[in-house]
Formats: structure tokens, sequence, C-alpha cells
């Protein structure tokens, strides 16, 4: 598939272009190519400078500050499918821009070729240019090459860029042509997956409500944790180098120090060949210099990478719009950026989420898969001392570990969670080696309970085994040496080549995913318009709903969640009403 030699771009400048896009406009086509240039990537902050229509023969684009009337004029009356390139994106921009809801827009008349290459190899890049070039035309990225230079010599930015300036609007006008071309070379693959493709695509629509609604923070809270958290990072700076001649606490530094000091360090290497002073590292070093250094890096992490873009990226009214990622991970698993929120801390977890709040006269509900992970571990492997446990009705961790050691083990006994960590490394495919790194547990006491495991419950191992082979098989007779497993959903994972042993977390992980999406989707139907969700953060999904609902919404979302046909064991959700704070919940755990 190459560009068409007839392929024409245009730019709208007067009501004469006007005339000719909407003679254009009434070709019949099977999808329409839609796009749009930006300021940025936030749909509350930035702006629109161009937009941008197409078929496979030509490109059109509008200059947004004087022609907006026209984009609305296509959005009020075409009737046909659209297709777009990240689609949540340009939407959450124009209905921003015109003041509706993204949930008026026709999602049932809209496609997404990013969602459709990630479903199609999920390893490959996202960019619109760069799929084109491979998909469509090598020639795809020469434009985007000119336009940098361009704005590289002009010192442009994507706010100041002439919307005249020919290598700009031809380089917007050219994207929905490559979009329209790529649904063209993707669409038969992947509408052989429809129910996959419909998943993605409604959890694109409902994680654009999300990004709508937003979750609000509490400012004086975070103005006041950022403040603490800085001056207690200053004073112990201070303190290592006064005390321990520690002038800044680098890795060579530590590693100098505890040498002098006869400190014995852990025996992990980072891929150059050094001494790996990373957090699992500096948490398995029985000294005080190793306690505070951690401190440091956590305060400055907490204020650096978290409470200061809360405040700098919130809106006049105290709430976040996080840009949601449905198909973030090559597992499909969703993230959130723009404040990264999907990697807050686990440990002293209530800290940064006490920063986000009910909106007012409401309350939050946080509610989240029960051990998915192990759950998928036990209904893929069949394993019947697994799904045993699971049935038990006591706590699952509690149950497997009574039975690879031959005693009653309760929540608070070591022997629990050195178990919890084997079933959870199993299901990341990795060694007992990298499980007593992770754990700081000496190698031998993971090594025997790895293999407690293995003995009582061997239907996980031989999982494992079979996927790893038939990764193996399908490598060998793929073309790019590539395995892959195959998920409920019919979705095709592939790993690196030789790397065989991750396809078992990568078909947990998707398959966790492709749940949570389903879930989601359910929960939107039939949810009150009053009752907003507001984040799905690894398996938990956040709701803000009015305080004198909030026992009626949380029943009513445990029931969606907790219908779990066609499992050996039940996939289980669980919630909790947060009157103050998201950060309650774990306070709570840690109690």
């Amino acid at each position: 598939m190459t560009l068409s030699d007839k392929l024409q771009l245009h730019l709208v400048r007067n009501h004469s272009d006007v005339n000719a896009f909407f003679r254009w406009l009434d070709q019949p086509r099977e999808v329409l190519g839609a796009d749009t240039e930006t300021t940025g990537l936030s749909a509350e902050r930035d702006r629109i400078r161009l937009m941008q229509f197409g078929d496979e023969e030509a490109g059109w684009a509008i200059p947004w500050e004087d022609w907006r009337g026209v984009a609305k004029e296509v959005f009020d009356g075409y009737a046909g499918e659209y297709v777009w390139h990240n689609s949540k994106f340009d939407i959450r921009m124009i209905s921003n821009d015109f003041g509706m809801s993204v949930a008026k827009w026709p999602w049932h008349r809209t496609h997404d070729t990013m969602g459709m290459a990630h479903i199609i190899d999920s390893q490959r890049p996202k960019g619109l240019k760069q799929l084109a070039a491979k998909y469509v035309d090598a020639r795809a990225v020469q434009g985007e090459q000119a336009l940098h230079s361009g704005m590289r010599d002009n010192k442009w930015t994507w706010a100041t860029v002439p919307t005249d300036y020919p290598p700009y609007w031809q380089y917007g006008a050219l994207d929905p042509v490559l979009t329209v071309h790529m649904y063209h070379h993707f669409k038969e693959e992947v509408f052989r997956h429809r129910e996959l493709y419909d998943l993605e695509m409604s959890a694109v629509r409902v994680t654009a409500k999300m990004e709508e609604n937003g979750i609000r923070i509490d400012r004086p809270y975070t103005i006041g944790l950022t403040n603490k958290l800085m001056q207690y990072a200053e004073e112990a700076r201070s303190y290592l180098k006064a005390q321990y001649g520690i002038a800044n606490p680098t890795a060579m530094q530590l590693i100098k120090f505890f040498d002098e000091a006869g400190v014995p360090l852990p025996n992990k290497m980072t891929p150059s060949g050094r001494q790996a002073m990373d957090a699992e590292v500096m948490d398995a070093i029985d000294h005080p210099v190793a306690v505070m250094v951690q401190a440091i890096k956590r305060c400055e992490k907490f204020s650096h990478t978290y409470l200061d873009n809360f405040l700098k990226m919130a809106d006049e009214n105290d709430y976040l719009h996080p840009s949601i990622h449905p198909m973030a991970a090559r597992t499909s698993r969703m993230s959130i950026t723009e404040p990264a929120l999907q990697t807050l801390p686990a440990r002293q977890g209530d800290i940064i989420r006490n920063a986000f709040i009910p909106s007012p006269g409401h309350a939050l509900i946080s509610i989240d898969a029960d051990q998915i992970e192990a759950r998928l571990m036990a209904h893929f492997s069949q394993d019947a001392g697994l799904i045993a446990a699971f049935n038990s009705g006591t706590d699952f961790f509690c149950a497997i570990a009574s039975t690879t050691y031959g005693f009653e083990v309760t929540k608070n006994m070591p022997e629990r969670d050195l178990i919890k960590r084997v079933v959870y490394g199993k299901a990341y495919g990795a060694s007992p080696e990298k499980m007593a790194i992770a754990g700081g547990v000496p190698l031998l006491q993971m090594r025997t309970a790895n293999a407690g495991f293995d003995k009582n419950f061997p239907g996980m191992k031989e999982l494992q085994n079979a996927i790893i082979a038939q990764g193996r098989l399908r490598a060998r007779e793929s073309a790019d040496g590539r395995g892959y497993v195959v998920t409920p959903y019919g979705r095709v994972l592939r790993c690196d080549p030789g790397k065989e042993y991750t396809l078992i977390n990568y078909l947990i992980q998707c398959h966790a995913a492709e749940i949570l999406k389903h879930k989601i989707a359910q929960l939107d139907a039939v949810l009150p318009n009053d009752v907003k969700m507001v984040l799905p953060v690894h398996d938990e999904v956040i709701i803000d709903c009015p305080a004198d609902q909030a026992d009626d919404i949380l029943k009513t979302s445990e029931s969606v969640l907790n219908e779990s046909a066609g499992y050996l064991v039940p996939i289980t959700w669980s919630g909790d009403i947060l009157p103050e704070s998201w950060g309650a919940k774990y306070r709570k755990k840690a109690a």
C-alpha cells in the first residue's frame, strides 16, 4: 500500500476553499479520516490550531481560530463513520472547545487506528507517522522531518508556528489521509476479533469520560505536605554530610562509604556490570545511612514527581484531568500520566493519596479486584489445590502457605509473605533468585518456599512449561522469531525472541486488563449521571458520587463487578466508601 500519486493536500483560506471542502465531503466514502493539531497534550490547558479531514486521495487542513464553524458543521451534519489515530485525545480537545461532554460524541461511529495497530502487534511504535511509514508508505515521515527542521530554524513551538506555514499545514493535512490508509490496511484482521476491538473502543470511550470528569485535589494539604517533605530532605542531607561525610548520596559515594564502613552489599549488578544501588538493594542494607537515603529519595520523589505536578496541572477548580492511556503497555494494561498516577507509592500509600478528595457533598468509592492475578493463575492452570484454596473461605495466601509448610499459617506469619511473593513472582515469570532479591530475603528461604509451592500446586509449573514450549514452537514457525500467547478475547501477545518465559505474565496481566475494561464499561452503563468514575488505577476503580448515595452505589457497583461466570474461581471485587480522601483506604490497609 502506498500513497496515491493523485494525492492532494489543501488549506482552507477563504469561502471558496470552504465550498470546495464541502463538495469534497459530499462524495461517498467508507470512513472519514479526522485529526487535530494542538498546542499541547491537555484538553484543559491547551488549544486546537488545525482541524483536519481526509480520505485516501485528499487531505484538508482547517485553521481552527478562523474556521472552527466549518468543523462544527461537519460534526453536526456528517452521518458516516470516522477514523482517528488516538481518537480519545482529539475528541476530548474538540468537545472541551465546544463546551460539550464527550458522552455526546457518536462513539458508535468512531474507529481508532492506534488501537487497531496495538491489537495487531502491541510491540510496534504508536506514533501515526512511524506506523504509516511501516504499513502505508515510507515517505510518510518526510513531512515531519521538514516541519521539525523549520520549527527549529525559526524557533517556533506548536503554539506559535503559523498555520499557513506549508510544512505545518501539509504535515497536518496528511495525517487523516494516512489514518484512512491504515484503517483499510488493518480492518480485515482487526474485525476478525470484533469483540476485542469493541472492548478496546469501549475503554477509549469510558476513559475519555473519566478524563473529562477529573478528580479533585486538596490544595492546602498538598502545599503543606510538599513543604514538610522538602524541609525533611534538606535537613537529612545536611545530617548525612555532617555525620557521615556524604556530601551527595550518589551511587558512587554510597558504594565507597559502605565499602569503607565494612557494610556488605547485596549481590545485584546493573546491566553495565556495576554494583546496583537501587531501592531493592538499599532496602536490604542494614545501616542507618541506607534508611536515611531512602527517606530522602521518597520525600523528593513525592514532592517533585507527584505533589508539584498535582498543583501545576490542576484546573481553576482544583480538579486534575490526567491522561488515561487504555492500551499503554504491550499487555494492554492502562496507564495514567500528566500527572503520573499509575506509579503512586504502595509504601506509605496514604500520604500522597490523601491529596485526592471528593467533590463537595460527595464521597469517593474505591473498588478493586481481589488478588486477580492469583485467581487467573488458578483458572488458567486448573490446579485443584489453588482452586480449593480460593474456595476454602479463608485467606488465600494463608491457605496455600499452610499446605506448603504443613502447619497452620496465619496472616502475620512470615511464611504467608514468602508464599505471596512466590505466587506473584510466578505470575511475572520470575526465578527464585529474582524473588529473593525483590523480597529482601535469603535465597535459600525463597528456594525452599518455591520448591514447596511447586510440589503442592504443580498445575502452575505445568502451565508455565506448556506456555513456554508453545511459545518456542510458535517462535520457530514465525518470520520474526517471536513466540506468542493468545488471551480469551483472542488478543495475540508476542514476546521478544528467546524470552518465552514472559508469556505467562503477558497472559495473566493482559486478561486482567481485559476484565477491568469489560467491567468499567458495564459500570458506565448502570451508574446514574451524577455519579462519576474518575480513575482506573491498576485493578482499582475510583468513583465520585453524592455522599447520600454512596451505600447504594457501592452495592450496585459490587453487584456488577462480581458477576464472573466462566471462571474456575470467582473473580471478586470489594470496595470502600471514603468520605474524606482516597488515602483513607491505604491508612486502613496499613492498620
